[in-house]
């Protein structure tokens, strides 16, 4: 299960893919279209040769939240369970064995639960005791450093989504976290860290997501010919590339620009 973020929906199978392409596995990727048909669901099932290509395709995505082994999915927990209960025994065995440690996530879409102030783990627990019928873990849970995590996955009923489409019909999931994406460098590279911006100064997200589709790299060139400020070029060189640039208008880079916070000269 490729578990989407619901942003920019028309990058992100081609975000993925093109790191697919550029781990030398694009021609043997397989997408199966969601539940219900529809495509912007965050949904998707595919197919990825070996879990070790899964995670380098999905380690430097943006728009990818996981991709998860899928143990079980239904609409109903009786289904789930079914489902969960019919996945090979000796396929779950090595993650929930004794001398394991584990942790379940439950991360929904279009809805979130919450614990007591007396128990914040209580939504976790109720899922894993909804399980309990069909799957037993031997091992000891522990919320850091756990060596495998679970994610336990609804999507909301259409009367209850929030802030996403009413169309993407309810369904549960239940599977084994194989490799998460990192969104960590946008925090690292947002905008209102930068010492100087220009009046076009390209989003951060978006300059990652266009990086991941050029296949930014080590050995590779990435050469904006219309660099502004050099937001593209930044995110480039974040994933290892020899970055150029040019621009037609030298005032975005010179006469004076100022450090917005300190009112210092900026030497671009």
């Amino acid at each position: 299960l490729c578990y989407f973020l619901h942003r920019h929906l028309d990058f992100r199978r081609e975000e993925l893919q093109a790191l697919a392409d550029m781990a030398g596995c694009g021609g043997e990727i397989k997408w199966r279209e969601p539940h219900g048909g529809v495509d912007h669901s965050p949904f998707w099932k595919v197919y990825i040769p070996t879990e070790a290509l899964a995670v380098e395709i999905c380690r430097r995505s943006i728009l990818t939240r996981a991709l998860i082994e899928v143990w079980g999915e239904g609409d109903s927990q009786e289904e789930l369970n079914a489902t969960v209960k019919a996945f090979p025994d000796a396929n779950k065995a090595p993650y929930i064995a004794e001398n394991t440690t584990f942790k379940v996530c439950v991360e929904d879409f279009g809805k979130t639960e919450h614990g007591t102030e007396k128990n914040p783990w209580s939504h976790v627990v109720a899922r894993i005791d909804a399980l309990k019928p069909v799957l037993e873990f031997k091992g000891r849970a522990r919320m850091k450093g756990a060596e495998h995590i679970f994610w336990s996955v609804e999507s909301a009923r259409p009367n209850a989504l929030k802030g996403v489409p009413s169309d993407i019909p309810p369904r549960m999931y239940f599977g084994r976290v194989v490799a998460s994406g990192d969104r960590s460098p946008l925090s690292k590279y947002e905008l209102r860290k930068r010492r100087y911006l220009g009046p076009t100064s390209m989003d951060v997200e978006m300059g990652l997501i266009m990086c991941n589709m050029i296949q930014a790299r080590p050995g590779g060139v990435v050469w904006d010919p219309f660099c502004g400020t050099g937001s593209l070029l930044i995110n480039a060189a974040h994933f290892g590339a020899f970055t150029m640039g040019s621009d037609i208008d030298i005032r975005v880079i010179k006469w004076g620009k100022k450090d917005g916070k300190t009112g210092e000269n900026v030497d671009v």
